[in-house]
Order: C-alpha cells, then structure tokens, then sequence
C-alpha cells in the first residue's frame, strides 16, 4: 500500500538534503519529491549542480515539484529596495525551473496583516506586478505557481491574488497545518472560498499552537474532512507530505494508508493532475 500511495504524491526535501543525503533513497522507494530551493542554495549552486539533479530524477521517471525560497521575500513590499531585491530572488529560482520541469512551484505571499492592512490594496497591486511576468514565463510548460497560504488570516488576499492573475498557470497550494495555527478562517470557510482555484495540498499536522510539521495523526486538524471535500468535488490536486521529520514521513503514510477517503481520491486520479 506505501508503494502505491508513494507513486502518486509529493514528499518535500530540501535540496541541499537531497543532494548530500537523500537522493539514494528517493530513487529505492521511488519517492516523487518537492524540492525547497532557498536563497542560500541558489547562491552557493551552479545551473549545472541543478541539472545533475534533476536529470537523474527524470531518467527514473520521477515527477518533480518545487518549493521556491520565501525567507525575507516580500512581493508585495513597499519598500522599493527589498521590492527589487525579493523580485530578483524570485526571478532566479523561476530561472532553475527549465531543468528541472516540475509540475508546479510552490510560493508564499510574503503577506503580514499586522504590517501591511492599511496599504493592502497598493500591496496587492505591487505584488500582482510581481507575479505576472513570472507566471507569464510558465506559459507553454507543465510548470503551474502554487500560491500558499501561511500568516493569511482569511482566504481573501489570495483570492484578490489568484483572480487578478486570472490564468491558469496559478493555483492555490492550501496548507492545512498553516491554516491551523495562523487562521481566523477554518477548513471550511477556505476551502469554499478558494476551492475552484486548488491545485496543491501541503499535508502536515500540528496541535494549534505552533507550525510543528508533524506526522499526520500527530496532531489535531481534520484531514477526512478535507478529503471529503475533495472526493465530492471531483478535485485531484497534487498532494504533498510536508512532516518535517523523516519518520514522521513513514507515519504519515501509515495513517493515510488507513484513510479510505484518502486511497479513493488516489485510486481514481492520475498520477497527477498536471501530468500532461
């Protein structure tokens, strides 16, 4: 059953652990990875480094996501400085992405309602210049950007986001353990706002009061009613595993493996929706 559920989600490694560690097994168990590119690892490798990587990765046959780097990032920002400089980050990890041909990045806003709520709107117009020639760039390539949520107290900045770059080279990754610990919003209330754009889900658990990144089943969010939603919609989003511990990884699909739900929306769904 790990093998089957294997073959059709993403496991997150960063790729720094990836390359020094993790590669052997990721092809053993054939494990489908996202891989976080940081700003660190852009400024310490070389295209060639990627394309090694990521060539290995595709002569198994692997499908490959990505996770873009978020520290410090502000799309939206006022200051033109740091502006420049989160838009010049990003424009380099969207350069990475020819080699490695994922079916998706994954992206945060950047967005603080404690900073920005009375400068909302010029941010959300900063931050959807941002976003446009890169998602621009994704035109003609199975690569689809996944905004996430993460500090987001309700759906509605995403929402304005995603409807104003109106394509379908963006989506929406929801992260239920985010949703869980930073939002004034429930399950419910995002998944019916922002449903018609979901295209990724992040799967990691946590009691509420920190982002811990645990094994699903560790913690306390209702995945079932998650996959619930997505069985009645008919939605086959790319699903990530986001435990930040290897060994919550393997407990994570130990769970999964006893979700009905869960092995329906597999069985009936392709690989992955963005498959070509």
């Amino acid at each position: 059953m790990f093998e089957d559920i294997i073959r059709r989600i993403q496991i997150c490694v960063p790729f720094r652990l990836l390359k020094e560690k993790y590669l052997p097994m990721v092809l053993e168990k054939r494990i489908n990875p996202e891989i976080g590119i940081d700003g660190g690892v852009i400024d310490t490798h070389s295209k060639k480094e990627f394309l090694e990587i990521a060539s290995i990765l595709q002569q198994e046959g692997l499908l490959i996501t990505l996770h873009g780097p978020f520290y410090d990032l502000v799309p939206g920002g006022m200051d033109k400085k740091i502006l420049k400089a989160s838009r010049e980050r990003l424009r380099e990890a969207f350069d990475i992405i020819p080699l490695f041909e994922p079916l998706s990045i994954v992206c945060h806003t950047g967005y603080d309602r404690k900073r920005y709520h009375e400068v909302e709107d010029e941010w959300l117009d900063t931050a959807v210049e941002t976003w446009a020639p890169l998602v621009k760039d994704l035109q003609g390539t199975r690569t689809t950007l996944m905004i996430e949520n993460v500090y987001e107290k309700t759906p509605g900045l995403l929402l304005r986001l995603l409807s104003a770059l109106n394509t379908e080279k963006a989506g929406f990754c929801f992260d239920a353990g985010h949703m869980n610990v930073f939002s004034e919003t429930n399950m419910k209330g995002w998944l019916t706002a922002l449903g018609p754009f979901l295209k990724e889900v992040h799967l990691h658990d946590n009691d509420g009061n920190s982002d811990d990144h645990l094994a699903i089943g560790q913690g306390k969010i209702d995945f079932e009613h998650l996959f619930e939603y997505m069985e009645e919609n008919h939605l086959r989003p790319i699903m990530t595993l986001e435990a930040h511990k290897e060994k919550g990884v393997w407990e994570s699909l130990e769970v999964l493996s006893r979700s009905e739900r869960f092995c329906r929306i597999l069985q009936f769904g392709r690989l992955s929706p963005f498959a070509g």
